[in-house]
């Protein structure tokens, strides 16, 4: 649910117009694979249930225009395969691990913060897991930031591993949580320009006071070709039409050999590019048939818009990653969406209406 702010009933209209929030805040609480994809913006996420159990996310979360904050936690284990946000930061701060938990395809051994730029990535997120993710505007950083600092973020966000102790990390996720609950017992704050200024500046400047070293600069290893080819990929991917999308625009963009991105593909996300296309697809899908009403639209005219061409194979393949026909999926009643917690994003898709939004 998307928590209410104060009443304003009774004051007159003009009044509150000009105290429209800037801000979002609230709660989601998710118990279907695709309502948590469908509102996982800023994220493109396909989200993958491993295990038995009942499936449920749960975020608290604080937006603002240019950055997010939310605190989520797994009932199942969960794969997510995702793109990350444009042109944003990301980190997520370990508070409570699984066995199973990892980031970019690695396990959490590295002594420190997992953080990206915008790409393609894929995490485990294990059954009780908890983590807080920040994602931050890179326009904002600079503006906040020195240009040194800010350098420094970004290019330890390019190696996916911001250098930091596990004292560190414990203290970052306390004053996250802190700054979280704060704006949820104050969310009026949120309706006044200099007061959202001030918590942009906040976040970005506690954070790189808490992960920036004192020492030595930050060197990450210079970008392999192999990983400028394949987040050049992954920018077509994001603003691609997927039906027409091919392995050879895919290498003539990326400026890389099939080989090198299958490589990279295979490194980063656990698939080929082919794979990680036709599983966008799917997914894609399966968002569209849960929103459509059976009888405004038919799986043909939805599957035939995402490019799916051969539907007895689309049947088959969507069976084997759903576990029903699309024809089910079209038919069962759509529960409704989240308010998506980052209106900022045009991507998506969701058809709810979003309350509290920024102007």
């Amino acid at each position: 649910m998307t928590k209410p702010f104060p009443n304003t009933a009774s004051a007159p209209a003009a009044a509150r117009a000009s105290v429209a929030p800037l801000g979002l805040l609230g709660i989601h609480d998710t118990d279907d694979p695709c309502r948590y994809e469908r509102s996982a913006q800023p994220w493109e996420v396909i989200g993958t249930p491993i295990g038995g159990g009942q499936f449920r996310v749960h975020k608290v979360f604080v937006a603002t225009p240019n950055c997010l904050l939310y605190r989520e936690s797994c009932a199942t284990r969960l794969q997510v395969q995702a793109l990350s946000p444009e042109g944003m930061l990301a980190c997520a701060v370990p508070l409570k691990l699984g066995s199973h938990s990892s980031y970019f395809r690695r396990s959490l051994h590295e002594r420190g913060l997992p953080a990206t730029l915008p790409t393609g990535l894929e995490a485990v997120l294990d059954q009780g897991q908890e983590h807080l993710l920040l994602l931050l505007q890179l326009s904002l950083l600079r503006r906040v930031l020195p240009p040194a600092q800010a350098g420094l973020l970004e290019a330890g966000a390019a190696a996916q591993v911001l250098p930091a102790s596990s004292a560190t990390l414990r203290a970052l996720g306390r004053w996250l949580n802190g700054f979280l609950a704060r704006v949820h017992r104050s969310p009026e704050m949120l309706r006044h320009p200099a007061a959202v200024v001030a918590l942009e500046r906040e976040l970005v400047l506690g954070l790189a006071a808490r992960i920036l070293p004192t020492g030595p600069d930050i060197r990450p290893e210079p970008e392999s070709r192999r990983r400028r080819g394949y987040d050049q990929a992954i920018e077509l991917i994001r603003y691609a039409d997927l039906d027409a999308l091919d392995l050879p625009d895919l290498c003539a963009a990326s400026g890389v050999s099939p080989r090198t991105l299958d490589y990279a593909f295979r490194e980063h996300l656990g698939m080929s590019p082919g794979a990680f296309v036709r599983k966008l697809r799917l997914h894609a899908l399966r968002r569209a048939l849960l929103a459509s009403d059976a009888g405004q639209s038919t799986v043909t005219e939805l599957a035939y818009h995402l490019g799916f061409t051969h539907l007895g194979r689309l049947a088959t393949h969507y069976r084997q990653t759903f576990g029903e026909l699309p024809s089910a999926t079209l038919a069962r009643p759509f529960p409704g969406d989240y308010p998506p917690f980052w209106t900022g994003h045009s991507g998506g898709g969701t058809r709810a209406a979003v309350v509290n939004t920024f102007p």
